[in-house]
């Protein structure tokens, strides 16, 4: 045939499966003429069809584009759908390897591909998009304890038989501690490592494994049950407390849960735990919620003055005082009583009004300053009373200052005046009454009448 001579069929190289296929279809010289005749186009075809079919089923990784001549594509007779593909001039052939490693990262089952599904006439399809793996709840950078809960051992959850494996060796660690306080007391001093040994009948390296083993599960047990404090600090939050004091005081609560715990009645140590680790939160709230310590029992009595107010509101009575204290089961004085105790402290710092800047400071009165004209009057009246004793003698008017405190404001007693002057305590009373009379017997002549009172008084 003319129309094939000088021309030839390449094709991409795709390994040693590919070779035969090449050399099957490339001449490198002219046909002779004897030789065109005699071309079956069917066993080219069909010759053709066989190796697309093998290089369908192959492994090769990459996309392979075969290019065929128009002029043999047009005289292959369009009986099979690979020979509608080599009639476009172009095959594309996909390998399944790319999508099994995507299916074993996934770990998802392999899907089945077919040959009509490896070979594509379009390279148009995408590669599918890698949905984000779930996590659990996000924690904010805000989020209080956010490092510590990501912990590995804060989020595993123990079972029965770990917990009494634990506690097993969290109460041998409590029974070592316990016999080195008793040494501690009957020593006067902490016990060395080799005196603590001989008190427990083990080895020093005995006891240095079994303090680390119960101290390393007692650990475990605190950090798995960290979950718990939070969950039940939260619940009381808004009462004066933060977040972080409220998990302190409930972790010192779980600390007491060791001490008090027996695996043997059955109970679970989270269930049990509960209840101190509340119990240790509420009696924070007792003594720090407050700028003024209330008692318990104050705060019984207003827990059960709020339900009755609010029974009163459910069932449509007004919250008066009577209806409350009926309710309560307690009189109005008390009730009355109850809410001055409980009333919010405020900083004398604080702004009268939100538009102003005087402070309560600057308002109130402080009882432990006197009046200006209290403090006028306390000044001429020391004058006067100078002026008063200079009808004694100096002895009299000494001894007088000090009995009644008139310059250092603190009045003594005849017995430590009269060790001032090496005298008696009867002498000095001598001394006092003999100044008085004088003193009487002048406050009508100089005026002094407001002073009669206090001298007829001490006399």
């Amino acid at each position: 045939c003319e129309a094939c001579s000088g021309k030839s069929f390449t094709s991409r190289p795709l390994g040693s499966q590919k070779n035969n296929f090449t050399s099957a279809i490339t001449s490198t010289s002219t046909p002779s003429a004897k030789s065109v005749p005699t071309l079956d186009l069917k066993t080219t075809s069909a010759t053709l069809m066989k190796e697309v079919a093998f290089l369908a089923d192959g492994s090769s990784p990459s996309t392979t584009q075969l290019n065929v001549p128009p002029t043999l594509a047009t005289s292959v007779e369009s009986t099979h759908p690979y020979e509608k593909l080599l009639s476009n001039g172009q095959v594309f052939i996909r390998s399944t390897r790319l999508l099994e490693r995507r299916s074993k990262k996934r770990n998802v089952p392999q899907a089945s591909t077919s040959s009509t599904d490896v070979v594509q006439c379009s390279v148009a399809d995408s590669k599918k998009k890698e949905k984000p793996k779930k996590y659990g709840r996000v924690l904010g950078p805000d989020e209080p304890f956010r490092l510590f809960l990501r912990d590995r051992e804060t989020t595993e959850f123990l079972t029965a038989k770990e917990e009494r494996h634990l506690f097993s060796q969290i109460q041998n660690l409590m029974k070592l501690e316990e016999a080195q306080r008793r040494l501690e007391a009957q020593c006067g001093r902490e016990p060395t490592l080799p005196e603590w040994a001989q008190a427990v009948g083990m080895s020093c390296k005995e006891l240095q494994s079994s303090i680390h083993m119960g101290r390393r599960c007692r650990e475990k047990m605190a950090r798995s049950n960290f979950r718990l404090v939070i969950h039940v600090a939260r619940k009381y939050q808004g009462y004066g407390l933060d977040i972080e004091d409220l998990v302190q005081d409930g972790c010192c609560g779980l600390m007491k849960t060791f001490e008090k715990f027996n695996p043997s009645k059955g109970c679970r140590f989270p269930t049990y735990a509960y209840w101190w680790i509340r119990q240790a939160i509420k009696k924070s709230i007792f003594k720090h919620s407050r700028l003024i310590r209330l008692p318990e029992s104050v705060y019984a009595r207003l827990k059960k003055v709020g339900k009755a107010r609010l029974e009163c509101i459910l069932e449509g009575e007004q919250p008066t005082n009577q209806n409350v204290a009926r309710r309560a089961g307690i009189t109005i004085e008390k009730l009355a009583k109850l809410k001055a105790k409980t009333r919010k402290p405020r900083s004398m710092q604080d702004q009268v009004w939100s538009n102003d800047a005087v402070t309560f400071q600057e308002i109130t009165e402080d009882p432990n300053i006197d009046p200006p004209d209290l403090v006028v009057d306390r000044i001429m009246m020391r004058q006067q009373v100078r002026e008063f004793l200079g009808i004694l003698t100096t002895r009299e008017k000494e001894i007088i200052e000090h009995r009644f405190g008139i310059y250092d404001g603190e009045p003594k007693t005849l017995h430590v005046i009269g060790d001032m002057y090496g005298l008696s305590k009867e002498r000095i009373r001598q001394l006092q009454n003999r100044a008085l009379d004088k003193l009487k017997r002048s406050v009508s002549t100089q005026g002094f009448h407001v002073y009669l009172d206090l001298l007829t008084s001490n006399g």
